[in-house]
């Protein structure tokens, strides 16, 4: 089509090269069995997945070790080589661990807490030479995924320089009653389907019995309730982000 136009040179922007890493002491690998106070990491795996979903050139690179000085040389790797680095665990204000240390002495990092939930305490910084974004979500994979979805998609969509940032959002009939946190947005998986009548219809998925991440490999959305409302009645409406790939 370019040659048919007589154009040989176009501008474009290409994919974003993300590194994705996961921070914690009690994290271990796939095809190593979890000893007692160890967890089998999924988010390097799930992150990756949601950022090449959303556009980018992701890069797992795994979970970052222990040693101070390794720690500081695999960071210092990836600022190189990446356009954005992606880091999952838990962080809080004020009570720095070697992590939060070691992002400190490469550039100006800052946690806040974020009156979401899941997933209060968010960080972001410009690190390195190049001032390279780095973006670190909560460690728990719910809490991981669901920050993305607010914070690190939209900023891949900026870089792609895509003029939509943030998934649509459609207002749903909840189909059964939801309470929520006072001062906090609330996150909650679901399932949206249109209603025979007209419009859409949501409902939670799963119910305390179910495991989190199955209840969120089952959602095909997320509820948003704002954080001034405390309940939804059922028949009420809500604000609903489907969860569509590539959309």
């Amino acid at each position: 089509m370019l040659a048919a136009v007589g154009r040989e040179r176009v501008l474009v922007r290409p994919r974003p090269r993300i590194a994705v890493l996961c921070a914690g002491p009690e994290l271990v690998d796939i095809g190593t069995a979890p000893a007692p106070g160890q967890v089998v990491d999924v988010n390097s795996y799930a992150l990756a997945a949601a950022a090449r979903d959303a556009g980018a050139e992701a890069y797992r690179s795994g979970i970052l070790p222990a040693d101070r000085r390794r720690l500081t040389e695999v960071l210092e790797s990836q600022l190189l080589r990446s356009d954005l680095v992606l880091i999952a665990g838990t962080f809080g204000p004020g009570a720095f661990d070697v992590v939060q240390e070691v992002l400190a002495e490469l550039g100006e990092m800052q946690f806040r807490q974020v009156t979401m939930h899941p997933g209060p305490v968010q960080g972001f910084g410009r690190l390195g030479r190049d001032r390279v974004p780095v973006i670190c979500v909560p460690g728990e994979p719910v809490a991981a995924l669901v920050a993305f979805e607010v914070f690190v998609r939209p900023a891949i969509r900026l870089m792609l320089g895509k003029r939509q940032l943030f998934r649509r959002t459609v207002q749903a009939v909840a189909g059964q009653a939801l309470v929520s946190p006072l001062g906090y947005r609330q996150y909650l998986h679901g399932t949206v389907m249109r209603h025979p009548d007209g419009g859409y219809v949501v409902e939670p998925v799963g119910d305390g019995t179910d495991a989190l991440l199955a209840r969120m490999a089952r959602a095909n959305c997320l509820i948003v309730v704002d954080e001034d409302v405390t309940e939804v009645a059922a028949g009420g409406l809500v604000t609903v982000m489907p969860l569509l790939l590539g959309g």
